[in-house]
């Protein structure tokens, strides 16, 4: 009876000790993990994400770019800088594989060649990827009026993030869209067309920053007086790794 009345005078402050380990662990949990809101359905996401799109000013990435044709089996890809100043100025800075400019000021679309001194002016109105992107992109029309959003996973190496299937209200250039948002600053990650002929064209950003102050120059073209200038009045053929 000695023997079994010390150890369990051992054990049960042990037990207390333990449990109350326990306890002061769920109330940390609680705290640090409060409960989580109603899931959001794919309106409430594409809703945040239209919202916090107006709300910025300015935007700059790290982009890459993936053009998938049915054409080709091999990918075009590139990958550089892009910048966004609203409401109508944007530029992607081509680093590799080769450099190329692609912007867009006073109504227009400017491709810039500089190892080939070649400039190619394409108008606004033109149909193509590039209206669409930076529309979806600087919230300059209501992508709710435009697109019926479901969710679709498809393969990521972010976490945390929310996947949409936007598929147009009414018959265009492109059969639908996904798009990667992320969940904490509600911006666009990654961004895929589908287009009517089978085409896909991927975007992929990174290291986003919002609200900075872009100056003019950026979006600016200084070219050399022997640069060869096209004008074309209709949509171009993806070049090199441009599209």
């Amino acid at each position: 009876m000695k023997i079994e009345k010390n150890i369990a005078t051992e054990i049960l402050p042990r037990k207390k000790v333990q449990l109350l380990i326990f306890l002061l662990w769920l109330q940390f949990v609680s705290l640090a993990y409060p409960q989580a809101k109603p899931s959001l359905t794919p309106e409430d996401v594409l809703r945040q994400l239209e919202s916090r799109m107006k709300a910025i000013t300015s935007l700059q990435a790290e982009f890459k770019q993936f053009y998938y044709s049915s054409a080709s089996p091999e990918p075009l890809t590139g990958q550089g800088k892009f910048y966004l100043r609203k409401p109508d100025r944007m530029r992607w800075e081509y680093e590799a594989p080769e450099k190329q400019i692609f912007l867009y000021q006073r109504g227009q679309f400017w491709l810039y060649f500089p190892e080939d001194k070649q400039l190619i002016k394409n108008a606004v109105d033109s149909p193509g990827h590039e209206s669409e992107i930076l529309s979806l992109i600087s919230g300059t029309y209501s992508i709710t009026d435009r697109y019926s959003p479901s969710f679709n996973p498809f393969p990521s190496d972010r976490q945390d993030v929310y996947q949409l299937k936007l598929t147009p209200k009414e018959e265009g250039e492109f059969r639908y869209l996904l798009l990667e948002i992320d969940r904490k600053t509600w911006l666009t990650t990654k961004a895929v067309f589908f287009d009517q002929a089978g085409n896909k064209l991927e975007y992929w950003f990174n290291r986003l920053k919002t609200n900075l102050s872009l100056p003019d120059k950026l979006f600016e073209l200084k070219v050399p007086p022997d640069c060869e200038i096209i004008e074309s009045s209709g949509p171009q053929e993806p070049r090199g790794q441009a599209v």
